[in-house]
C-alpha cells in the first residue's frame, strides 16, 4: 500500500472510531510504515476534523522521522506491540464507554454476540495509568501476547490487526459486545456462547470480507 493510501486509511478510521463515540480528544490509532516505523495522529489533533496533515511518521523509539508535530504521549502502545509482534499492523487505541463501565467494575468481557466471540479473549491491563513510558508499553504488550485486543483497566481498549481494517472491526466488536452485555446485565445475566459456538463463530467470522463489511457501515456514517 502506498504511504498517502495508508495515511488516509488511518485518518478514516480515527474519524470513524471518533463519530461512533469510541475515541474522544485523546485516542490515538498507528499504521506500521515500515519494520522500524510507523504512522499516527499527532497528539494535539482534533480527531473529529483530521486530515493527512495531521498524521506524522515516528520510529519504534518515538524519534519523528516524518513531520514536525508530536506525537500522542502514549505512542509507546504502538512501538512497543509493534516491536514484540511482527505480523502486528495497525493498532488503535480507543476510550469507548461501556467496555470501560466493565473494567471499573471488575466484570470480564463476555462472548454474548457472535462477533463478540472474536474479541472473548481480551487481555486486561490491571492498571488506569496512563502507557507513556517504554516500561508501560513493554507491560501492555506481554499482556496482549498473541492476542489482538487488550481491555484497559477503568481506562479504554487497545486493539491490534494484520492490517488496518482487521484493526478497526476488532475495536468496534469489543464495544459493540461490551453495550449488549453491560445492557443485559441490567435485566438479568447475559447468555454467553458456548464452547462450541463460540468456535463456530470464529470459524465463520473471522474474514477478511466481513471485516471489510463492517468498515464499510461506519465509514458510510462519515458521509
Amino acid at each position: 500500500m502506498a504511504e498517502t493510501d495508508k495515511k488516509q486509511q488511518l485518518v478514516d478510521c480515527i474519524r470513524m472510531l471518533e463519530r461512533a463515540d469510541y475515541i474522544d480528544h485523546n485516542g490515538h490509532c498507528s499504521i506500521r510504515r515500515d519494520a522500524t516505523s510507523l504512522y499516527i495522529n499527532t497528539g494535539a489533533s482534533i480527531r473529529s476534523s483530521l486530515t493527512t496533515d495531521d498524521i506524522v511518521a515516528i520510529d519504534l523509539d518515538g524519534n519523528l522521522v516524518e513531520g514536525e508535530a508530536r506525537p500522542p504521549l502514549e505512542f509507546y502502545m504502538h512501538s512497543e506491540i509493534m516491536r514484540a509482534r511482527p505480523d502486528v499492523n495497525a493498532v488503535v487505541h480507543t476510550h469507548p464507554k461501556w467496555s470501560t463501565f466493565l473494567t471499573m467494575t471488575g466484570h470480564s468481557l463476555k462472548p454474548v454476540y457472535a462477533q463478540g466471540v472474536l474479541v472473548a479473549d481480551s487481555q486486561l491491563l490491571d492498571t488506569p495509568m496512563s502507557v507513556n513510558t517504554r516500561e508501560m508499553g513493554e507491560r501492555l504488550a506481554a499482556s496482549l501476547g498473541n492476542k489482538f485486543t487488550v481491555l484497559l483497566k477503568a481506562h479504554g481498549v487497545v486493539a491490534a490487526g494484520r492490517d488496518m481494517l482487521e484493526c478497526f472491526a476488532l475495536a468496534a466488536y469489543v464495544e459493540e459486545n461490551a453495550h449488549r452485555q453491560y445492557m443485559a446485565m441490567q435485566i438479568g445475566t447475559p447468555y454467553e456462547f458456548s464452547a462450541e459456538e463460540q468456535e463456530a463463530c470464529r470459524e465463520k467470522l473471522w474474514k477478511p470480507g466481513l471485516f471489510q463489511k463492517t468498515w464499510d457501515y461506519y465509514y458510510s456514517k462519515l458521509t
